[in-house]
Protein backbone atom coordinates (compact mmCIF):
# COMPACT_ATOMS: atom_id res chain seq x y z
CA UNK A 1 0.00 0.00 0.00
CA UNK A 2 1.15 3.48 -0.68
CA UNK A 3 1.41 6.31 1.85
CA UNK A 4 -1.57 8.10 0.35
CA UNK A 5 -3.80 5.09 0.82
CA UNK A 6 -2.74 4.61 4.45
CA UNK A 7 -3.31 8.30 5.16
CA UNK A 8 -6.73 8.07 3.53
CA UNK A 9 -7.59 4.99 5.60
CA UNK A 10 -6.48 6.73 8.81
CA UNK A 11 -8.59 9.80 7.94
CA UNK A 12 -11.65 7.66 7.18
CA UNK A 13 -11.11 5.70 10.41
CA UNK A 14 -10.99 8.93 12.38
CA UNK A 15 -14.23 10.13 10.74
CA UNK A 16 -15.87 6.78 11.54
CA UNK A 17 -14.78 6.99 15.18
CA UNK A 18 -16.27 10.49 15.45
CA UNK A 19 -19.51 9.26 13.88
CA UNK A 20 -19.67 6.36 16.33
CA UNK A 21 -19.15 8.75 19.28
CA UNK A 22 -21.90 11.01 17.95
CA UNK A 23 -24.27 8.05 17.53
CA UNK A 24 -23.55 6.83 21.07
CA UNK A 25 -24.27 10.34 22.34
CA UNK A 26 -27.60 10.40 20.52
CA UNK A 27 -28.45 6.93 21.80
CA UNK A 28 -27.72 7.98 25.37
CA UNK A 29 -29.91 11.08 24.96
CA UNK A 30 -32.70 8.93 23.57
CA UNK A 31 -32.40 6.50 26.47
CA UNK A 32 -32.46 9.39 28.96
CA UNK A 33 -35.55 10.85 27.27
CA UNK A 34 -37.24 7.45 27.32
CA UNK A 35 -36.65 7.15 31.06
CA UNK A 36 -38.11 10.62 31.58
CA UNK A 37 -41.17 9.80 29.46
CA UNK A 38 -41.68 6.49 31.28
CA UNK A 39 -41.47 8.21 34.66
CA UNK A 40 -43.98 10.84 33.57
CA UNK A 41 -46.29 8.19 32.15
CA UNK A 42 -46.19 6.20 35.39
CA UNK A 43 -47.07 9.35 37.32
CA UNK A 44 -49.97 10.08 34.98
CA UNK A 45 -51.27 6.52 35.29
CA UNK A 46 -51.09 6.70 39.08
CA UNK A 47 -53.01 9.99 39.08
CA UNK A 48 -55.57 8.51 36.69
CA UNK A 49 -56.12 5.59 39.06
CA UNK A 50 -56.68 7.99 41.96
CA UNK A 51 -59.13 10.02 39.87
CA UNK A 52 -61.06 6.89 38.91
CA UNK A 53 -61.34 5.88 42.55
CA UNK A 54 -62.54 9.37 43.51
CA UNK A 55 -65.15 9.40 40.73
CA UNK A 56 -66.41 5.95 41.71
CA UNK A 57 -66.80 7.01 45.35
CA UNK A 58 -68.68 10.14 44.26
CA UNK A 59 -70.91 8.11 41.94
CA UNK A 60 -71.87 5.69 44.71
CA UNK A 61 -72.49 8.40 47.30
CA UNK A 62 -76.06 9.35 46.23
CA UNK A 63 -76.99 5.68 46.19
CA UNK A 64 -75.79 5.22 49.78
CA UNK A 65 -77.74 8.31 50.85
CA UNK A 66 -80.92 6.91 49.31
CA UNK A 67 -80.25 3.54 50.93
CA UNK A 68 -79.92 5.22 54.32
CA UNK A 69 -83.12 7.22 53.78
CA UNK A 70 -85.09 4.14 52.78
CA UNK A 71 -83.69 2.16 55.72
CA UNK A 72 -84.68 4.99 58.09
CA UNK A 73 -88.21 5.12 56.62
CA UNK A 74 -88.64 1.35 56.89
CA UNK A 75 -87.28 1.43 60.44
CA UNK A 76 -89.72 4.23 61.34
CA UNK A 77 -92.64 2.38 59.80
CA UNK A 78 -91.75 -0.86 61.59
CA UNK A 79 -91.31 0.98 64.89
CA UNK A 80 -94.63 2.77 64.37
CA UNK A 81 -96.39 -0.49 63.54
CA UNK A 82 -94.93 -2.26 66.59
CA UNK A 83 -95.90 0.68 68.81
CA UNK A 84 -99.40 0.65 67.36
CA UNK A 85 -99.72 -3.10 67.99
CA UNK A 86 -98.45 -2.83 71.57
CA UNK A 87 -100.75 0.06 72.51
CA UNK A 88 -103.87 -1.54 71.14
Amino acid sequence: MSEVTIAEIERRLKVCEENVKELFGKTNKTEHNLVAVTTTMNSVMESLGELKAAVESLKSRPATLWDKLIAALIGGLVTGFITYMLTR
